[in-house]
Formats: C-alpha cells, sequence, structure tokens
C-alpha cells in the first residue's frame, strides 16, 4: 500500500466530517481523495477497497469509474476522471444577462466556478433545492462547470448489458444530444453522458440572455 493511500485511511479516523454515521458516501469519498492528493480513478477505486465499499481487485481498479446522479426519473453518469469534484451547493453569486439556467457563479477551493442548472439546461421542469442537491464540478480541456444535479447515488464501474444508444424508453430526448452510451444495470436503466459533448455544446456556450 503506498505511503498516500496509508494517509488518507488514517484521515477517515483523524477527521470528525467522515464521521457520522459510519457511511461514506461518493461525496466524502471525493473530498478525502483530493484531501490526501489522489486523483486518478485507480487510486479512488483502490481507496474504496481498502475502505470496504467494494469488492473490487487490482485488475478492478483499472476499470473506469462512474459517479452515477439523478436527473429528474433518470439515472445518470458521467466518467469519474471527469468529475473534479462532488460538492453541497453553496451560496451563488448571480451573472446579469444571462439564461436562466445559468444560476451564476460559486468560489470553490479559490476557483470562480461558473453554475449550471442542469434541469433547466435540458429543459426540465424546474425543482427547488433539496438535501440530496449536489454540485458536480465537471472539467475537460481546462474548461471547469459546476453541474446541479438532484442527487449523487453512487461511484461504480458501470459493466451491464448494453442497451440501444437512443432508445426512448431508456433515452430521454433532452439527453439523446449528449448520451455516449447506454446500459442496464440489474434491470435499472443508466445514461452514460458525453462530458466534452455536454461542456463544449454550443448551447452552453450561447449562455447570454440576449443572444439571438
Amino acid at each position: 500500500m503506498s505511503e498516500t493511500l496509508q494517509q488518507a485511511l488514517r484521515a477517515i479516523g483523524g477527521d470528525r466530517s467522515f464521521g457520522g454515521s459510519g457511511t461514506l458516501t461518493p461525496e466524502k469519498l471525493t473530498q478525502l481523495a483530493q484531501r490526501a492528493g489522489l486523483s486518478s480513478p485507480a487510486q479512488i477505486a483502490n481507496l474504496a477497497q481498502m475502505m470496504g465499499l467494494g469488492t473490487a481487485t487490482p485488475q478492478d481498479a483499472e476499470i473506469p469509474q462512474h459517479i452515477v446522479f439523478a436527473l429528474g426519473d433518470a439515472d445518470c453518469a458521467f466518467p469519474s476522471e471527469a468529475v473534479q469534484g462532488v460538492e453541497r451547493l453553496g451560496d451563488i453569486t448571480p451573472v446579469p444577462n444571462t439564461v436562466a439556467w445559468v444560476l451564476g457563479v460559486v468560489n470553490l477551493h479559490g476557483a470562480i466556478t461558473s453554475v449550471v442548472d442542469l434541469r433547466g439546461f435540458f429543459g426540465m421542469p424546474p425543482q427547488g433545492l433539496t438535501p440530496r442537491t449536489r454540485l458536480l464540478v465537471l472539467t475537460r480541456r481546462e474548461m471547469t462547470i459546476g453541474m446541479v444535479v438532484d442527487g449523487v447515488t453512487e461511484m461504480r464501474t458501470l459493466e451491464g448489458e448494453s442497451a440501444p444508444a437512443y432508445s426512448p424508453d431508456i433515452v430521454p430526448n433532452w439527453a439523446a444530444p449528449y448520451a455516449a452510451r447506454a446500459i442496464k444495470l440489474e434491470g435499472r436503466p443508466i445514461v452514460l453522458l458525453d462530458p466534452e459533448r455536454l461542456l463544449f455544446s454550443e448551447k452552453m456556450h450561447h449562455y447570454r440572455a440576449d443572444f439571438s
């Protein structure tokens, strides 16, 4: 076991913020990994295994991990390598002359980050914030945007039965332009979204309210 992973494990016992109910959520695991200086999916998978959160072998640690989250009635996922962090939603500073789905900006660990309401971006009905609401900090090619989602459920590998990429009963119409693929995992449909397709989409960059 590397010294970095040993330090990460020791942090569990020495930090009250990771105590509570004893349940290590994806959010807490991400925070712990960041605190310990871990960044790669393989390192996080190894840490999850050491914490008893899975039965992965060292070989399994090389299998890409995904962050699974809820958006309306759908379960979606981003590859964990594209997710810089999972945060609770703090104070947001509004930005004038932007469309409704741009909520504003927040200060995340010293960096000013734009915040997008993913429900609004996809044209879904609005929903008020709940204790489960989370900010997924998505990053690709030096672009970072915080995506507000209804809740983060787990971090795991997604090796399931392949489903048609644009099957209406699996992939909602709003997700189809951004879906990389879809799977059925134990009968549960999950839409795997493409971070680059989303972050660099034409719509994402037409955020000004006066755009025509």
